[in-house]
């Protein structure tokens, strides 16, 4: 099972986005849960404002990213292990 065979199969980066885009959800309500006890004008004033904001926004990113990828492409490997193991 190759990457590139991995990363081919439809659907796989839609899968990466959405999964990435729900773990920078629920990171950051937890992050504001935990930290802030659910106090949105101090989670915004420490987290959003000014250079904070840019550093923000590319952390989740990146971190989203990056979990949705590995989360994905495991979840995807083995499917396609257990369609060839199959066959």
């Amino acid at each position: 099972m190759s990457f590139k065979e991995v990363v081919a199969v439809k659907g796989f980066w839609k899968s990466v986005i959405i999964l990435g885009f729900a773990f920078m959800l629920i990171y950051n309500a937890i992050d504001l849960l935990f930290s802030f006890g659910f106090n949105f004008d101090e989670f915004i004033a420490e987290k959003l404002e000014g250079k904070m904001l840019i550093r923000f926004l590319i952390a989740n990113i990146i971190g989203g990213f990056i979990y949705g990828f590995i989360v994905t492409f495991l979840q995807f490997r083995g499917k396609l292990k257990r369609e060839k193991a199959k066959q």
